[in-house]
């Protein structure tokens, strides 16, 4: 105990209480805002039309079944609780739960919080990849194209595969690899 502490415990007769601690920040959200910028001029044109909440439900349903691949009969896996997001004005995803007020109902927005969900990294690498291959899967969106676009607008973004018992596996580029696929061509 550092002796300024001690003096005051012996003076006061009681513990003194130490300051709070801080919270650790997470991990900055580093592409987020091209991300954004970039679902908007490439994906979310390309589906506008509005999901009911249970159409959403079954959307979310069936990307996480693709993607998690849950062994038949597996009782303890179940797809994330969708909710209507009343009285939000922004869409979340987590793999527990995904939030939609009405504005959020669209194929890419739902499978945009399905890859929050899915992967770990905000709107890292992994999640570019998750997605990615959710827009592909569920879209019909080609993913040569949509890696392509990711590349001119300088969005780092991972690969998928798949375990052995067939769950999306996403992984993040190297840092050399990254560092060379945001080099323009022919430096």
């Amino acid at each position: 105990m550092p002796p300024l502490r001690a003096l005051m415990r012996l003076i006061l007769g009681t513990p003194v209480p130490t300051a709070p601690r801080r919270r650790r920040r997470s991990a900055p959200d580093f592409q987020r805002s091209k991300v954004y910028r970039w679902e908007g001029r490439h994906v979310l044109p390309r589906d506008t039309a509005a999901l009911s909440l249970d159409e959403c439900r079954a959307l979310v349903l069936a990307a996480y079944s693709w993607a998690e691949a849950p062994a038949p009969g597996d009782r303890d896996w179940a797809p994330p609780l969708v909710t209507d997001g009343r009285g939000r004005r922004h869409a979340c995803g987590s793999r527990a739960v995904i939030k939609l007020p009405r504005w959020a109902r669209t194929r890419p927005v739902v499978l945009h919080e399905c890859a929050h969900g899915l992967a770990p990294d905000k709107h890292g690498p992994r999640f570019v990849a998750v997605y990615v291959a959710l827009i592909e899967q569920f879209m019909g969106l080609p993913r040569e194209a949509l890696e392509e676009s990711l590349r001119e607008a300088g969005i780092a973004f991972g690969k998928v595969a798949r375990s052995r018992e067939g769950a999306l596996l996403s992984r993040a580029p190297s840092p050399a690899r990254a560092a060379a696929r945001q080099r323009p061509a022919g430096n």
